[in-house]
């Protein structure tokens, strides 16, 4: 179910923007989907953590079996991961069949949405431990992922933000946004300067080590 739900979730604004534009920007709301895809699954691992922790008391017995706190967080990391693989392959095969796309163009796309995937796998995990209600382990991802995947400029371009300059300068603080551009920009979508390329790696780079710093802190794998 959980794989269902991410697939639609991610591919809905594809279908209308497939129907009521052009050839270009319904590409690149493919590529928006990927990145997304990716996101979406990052963020809703604190579901699994709660409930792991909170609901089920599994992370207890996996404490009581001596399991280290990063084997269970690359585990439960990668398994949703795999979740998001089949509306990856559905979006990459569509991309492909849309226009020529070059290798190196795929990977290094793939390789900027892995890496705000990490960064916000920790968001994930950071809510997940922190949060004692179960309310709130469901409804805060769905939230973020509205702020994170549809308001900002990942499904269209950002330069649809050029004739308003203060939204354009909040877009750039939303990681979503240097992950989709960067995408693109490789899969030859849209051109940006060379010191945005840059911006955009540093920005994932700091995003992923801030947030690992606050789960670190914030994810305790024993309640003192």
């Amino acid at each position: 179910m959980l794989l269902v739900v991410i697939s639609l979730f991610s591919f809905l604004p594809v279908i209308f923007i497939f129907v009521f534009a052009d050839q270009k920007s319904a590409m690149q709301s493919l590529v928006g989907a990927i990145v997304l895809t990716f996101s979406f699954t990052g963020l809703f691992a604190s579901q699994s953590v709660y409930f792991n922790k909170q609901w089920f008391r599994f992370q207890d017995m996996l404490v009581a079996s001596k399991v280290s706190p990063a084997s269970y967080a690359v585990g439960l990391s990668v398994s949703g991961l795999v979740v998001a693989l089949p509306g990856v392959l559905v979006a990459l095969v569509l991309l492909l069949l849309s226009g020529p796309a070059p290798a190196f163009g795929i990977l290094v796309a793939l390789a900027t949405s892995l890496l705000l995937w990490i960064g916000l796998v920790f968001v994930g995990f950071a809510i997940g431990a922190t949060t004692k209600n179960a309310r709130r382990a469901n409804s805060i991802p769905q939230v973020l992922s509205i702020a994170l995947g549809f308001l900002p400029p990942v499904y269209y371009p950002l330069s649809k933000l050029d004739a308003y300059p203060a939204a354009q300068a909040f877009a750039m603080l939303i990681p979503t946004t240097h992950a989709a551009q960067l995408a693109k920009y490789y899969f030859g979508l849209v051109d940006i300067p060379g010191w945005q390329v840059a911006l955009g790696w540093a920005y994932l780079l700091g995003f992923a080590a801030l947030m690992g710093f606050l789960a670190s802190r914030r994810a305790h794998w024993v309640d003192p």
